[in-house]
């Protein structure tokens, strides 16, 4: 667990570039986004805070391929849920948040994770996928009377606040489940969920780590499904979703 942890902050480390850019400071991290580019984000001391900004890309890159999130009350809620969740704020089309000194590394670290949260959330969604994958698992438990809590954070042993999609109780048959839902599965986004599953898992070591993974639009890699097994995650493809009913239901 603690060479879990170090090695993904070395990672971070390493793959973490700064630039200043007058009052700004322009940090590019390795997270990629749709184009396969390096996410940037951007930094500046305001009095005594420091203010994070995306430089409005993400609604911009978003609107540009068509996918407006004022175009439905839902979007807009969707949207909203996962800007409350990580605590970052849309000003005019800038996703922003506000850190201190001693705060500013979680709130990188849930800045990033907003980021990636909205393209994975709308990104595919508009021309390919009638709800949104979430709302999909959720009618899917509810059509199969499975109990379930959505959209909860834990902290981790890092001190590190992570952002969960659905959590399943526990029963006299099972332990509790906490659920991710990934619609692009890819490696940094797998990357960054080992961390938080494992960061997590240290604290509530009685829970169970499970993955849906939306195959519905992308070949799954086996390679995704391998570096979940390795930490004993299971991972779950949505179109074989009903084999694993049993499990979830438990």
């Amino acid at each position: 667990m603690t060479e879990l942890i170090n090695n993904y902050i070395e990672w971070l480390r390493q793959k973490i570039s700064i630039t200043q850019l007058d009052d700004w400071y322009e940090i590019t991290t390795p997270f990629l986004d749709y184009h396969n580019d390096h996410i940037q984000i951007y930094a500046k001391y305001d009095d005594d805070r420091i203010m994070l900004s995306d430089g409005g890309n993400t609604l911009n890159e978003l609107e540009l391929l068509g996918v407006q999130i004022d175009r439905s009350e839902k979007r807009k809620s969707e949207f909203n849920v996962i800007m409350n969740g990580f605590g970052v704020k849309n000003e005019n089309g800038q996703l922003v948040s506000y850190a201190s000194f001693n705060s500013f590394a979680e709130v990188k670290h849930r800045f990033i994770q907003a980021v990636l949260a909205v393209y994975d959330m709308f990104l595919l969604a508009e021309p390919k996928i009638e709800s949104f994958f979430i709302e999909d698992i959720a009618s899917f438990f509810d059509e199969n009377e499975i109990r379930y809590i959505k959209l909860l954070s834990f902290n981790g042993k890092s001190g590190f606040s992570h952002q969960f999609d659905f959590s399943i109780p526990k029963t006299k048959k099972s332990p509790e489940r906490i659920i991710k839902a990934v619609n692009t599965p890819r490696k940094d986004i797998i990357s960054s969920l080992l961390f938080s599953f494992e960061d997590t898992k240290s604290i509530r070591p009685e829970s169970e780590g499970i993955v849906l993974l939306n195959d519905t639009t992308t070949k799954l890699s086996e390679d995704i499904l391998q570096a979940l097994k390795e930490y004993n995650l299971k991972g779950i493809a949505w179109s074989k979703r009903k084999e694993f009913l049993p499990q979830l239901a438990a």
